[in-house]
């Protein structure tokens, strides 16, 4: 597999899994507000970085500008900060899953056999290579299919088991922190 990407279902799990053990450690459950906060946290350094560094040339790569810890660490920090008056639980779990977003992507190729990939946790103190502009749903797709086919892989297969694991285990936790979140879900009963 040429490329290995976490994909937005991972970011979310890991991000949804600090989160709550963060909050369980501390005699509370994740609420409907710190959960959207999670969400947007855990895919905000891809929301940010992919459009511009795949579809322009405003940002050297899709891991660059928002996956750096140059421009994390204060983004979080003013996240924090402006949400702890109103909404404390918010800005902990934006920041959470924002800066648990970055090791993912820096470890994730180990499950591949991939050596890490550390640089982009610094740049531009560290050059990145540039890519050239592309489609960004075509580049996704690419990518996709490529993840799809290491997948009937005896490395896929095992790739598959801690998927399951990791995102069995969150959605598990979800559903005993009292499911967080799905009252915004039109259609749902919660709580019937």
């Amino acid at each position: 597999m040429g490329s290995v990407v976490v994909w937005p279902w991972e970011h979310l799990a890991v991000g949804y899994l600090c989160f709550s053990l963060l909050l369980r450690v501390r005699g509370r459950r994740p609420r409907t507000m710190g959960v959207v906060a999670v969400a947007v946290g855990s895919q905000f350094p891809d929301l940010v970085d992919k459009p511009l560094g795949w579809g322009t040339t405003l940002l050297p790569s899709g891991t660059s500008l928002a996956h750096s810890l140059l421009f994390a660490v204060p983004v979080s920090i003013l996240v924090v900060l402006a949400t702890r008056d109103r909404y404390p639980s918010a800005g902990t779990g934006f920041a959470l899953a924002y800066l648990a977003h970055l090791p993912c992507d820096a470890l994730y190729g180990l499950a591949f056999g991939h050596h890490p990939r550390l640089g982009f946790l610094l740049w531009p103190l560290v050059p990145i290579e540039p890519s050239p502009p592309t489609n960004v749903l075509a580049r996704a797709a690419e990518l996709f299919t490529e993840f799809v086919a290491v997948l009937g892989t005896p490395l896929g297969l095992r790739f598959l088991l801690l998927e399951a694991l990791l995102v069995g285990g969150t959605a598990l936790l979800w559903y005993a922190d009292g499911h967080p979140g799905l009252e915004l879900v039109p259609g749902t009963a919660v709580g019937e």
